[in-house]
């Protein structure tokens, strides 16, 4: 069967309920989607671009956070 983890469209689905909800932060962002092999198994990361610097990046996520979303990290791309 297939391995525990998000799949590409529940992630994009989310995306958007996140765009949704924080507008002001993501309005004008694009989502994509990497796979990532874990030890808890294959998961889908969704990634909000397109990417500028690590700085936008960070603001990006202190943005979110400032709003009550706790679930964003700057990565390298």
């Amino acid at each position: 069967g297939e391995p525990a983890g998000i799949g590409p469209d529940i992630a994009l689905r989310a995306f958007a309920d996140l765009q949704q909800k924080y507008p002001s932060v993501l309005s004008e962002k694009q989502p994509e989607v990497q796979s990532a092999e874990l030890d808890s198994g294959h998961w889908e990361r969704l990634v909000v671009g397109p990417p500028v610097s690590r700085e936008s990046a960070k603001d990006v996520c202190d943005k979110l956070a400032a709003a009550g979303y706790k679930g964003c990290w700057v990565k390298p791309y």
